[in-house]
């Protein structure tokens, strides 16, 4: 923590969202939770937090947050996204790579984390239900594109429908706003919960066009934005899962977060240190 001018403690957090540490690297050739943790390390936050897709799956996940906490020194939360919960027929069912990050010291899940005396950290996976897209196409037709396009329908194994999963994280977060009615509250987990924030194609007809227009009903959950808006003490919504950088932006009276490194195909430069800079995002309250 620091002081400002009037000698108000002031609590930093730096924020960030699908890392893809393990692609990246294996794409740059070279391990970079140091060059993670130099970044980190130059903004001097109280605590940094993640939201989604550190890796593939939940061992690679922990491993990369340990590393960046260690070379860091500073603490870090975490909550899953979708490539951290793949799950194979060698190691379990998507539940048992959710509850492996649930159970680790860096996890919001379950665990609202009181920063102060006035700030709450709540955060989870969420998931989607297909409402970023069943204005465009029917249930069926979306799940045939599921099937055919997006790797989840192979590597997500939770047992049940999209839409019971994302009712199932959306009484969760609802139990805990409710809990904390009288802090203010950061909010981060993975999924888009605004229709303005999922990729629209202005290439319809184009064949990765078609594919965008096709992926947006596996962005997020319009519930989950109705639910945020429901609570007015919910300041900062902090989200990832697309590869488009927005920084920070005000919606409602809300600070919004959508800010994620992604991969080094889709960045502007090839430098790591000017991307991961420019994915950073510091939060004071």
């Amino acid at each position: 923590m620091k002081r400002n001018a009037w000698e108000v403690l002031i609590l930093k957090i730096l924020s960030f969202s699908d890392l893809h540490v393990d692609y990246n690297s294996t794409e740059l050739k070279r391990e970079l939770t140091q060059e993670i943790a130099l970044c980190i390390k130059e903004h001097a936050p109280d605590r940094v937090i993640v939201a989604g897709d550190m890796a593939g799956g939940a061992e690679r996940c922990i491993r990369y947050i340990e590393e960046i906490q260690e070379k860091s020194g500073v603490p870090l939360s975490y909550v899953p996204g979708n490539h951290s919960i793949w799950a194979t027929r060698d190691n379990g069912d998507s539940w048992k790579q959710y509850n492996m990050l649930r159970d680790h010291e860096s996890s919001l899940i379950d665990k609202p984390l009181q920063l102060n005396d006035e700030w709450v950290l709540v955060g989870d996976m969420g998931w989607y239900d297909y409402t970023h897209g069943l204005a465009q196409k029917t249930r069926a037709e979306i799940v045939k594109d599921k099937n055919m396009m997006w790797k989840d329908s192979v590597m997500a194994r939770w047992g049940m429908e999209d839409e019971e999963l994302t009712e199932l994280m959306l009484n969760k977060l609802r139990a805990q706003f409710e809990q904390f009615q009288d802090k203010k509250i950061v909010f981060a987990n993975h999924f888009i919960p605004y229709a303005e924030y999922v990729p629209v194609s202005q290439r319809p007809d184009h064949p990765m066009g078609k594919v965008w227009n096709a992926i947006r009903p596996f962005m997020g959950s319009t519930k989950l934005g109705d639910l945020l808006d429901e609570h007015a003490h919910v300041e900062y919504v902090i989200f990832g899962h697309k590869h488009w950088r927005h920084s920070m932006e005000e919606r409602n009276g809300k600070k919004i977060i959508c800010n994620p490194l992604g991969y080094v195909k889709e960045w502007i430069t090839d430098d790591f240190a000017t991307e991961i800079r420019t994915a950073a995002t510091v939060i004071e309250l």
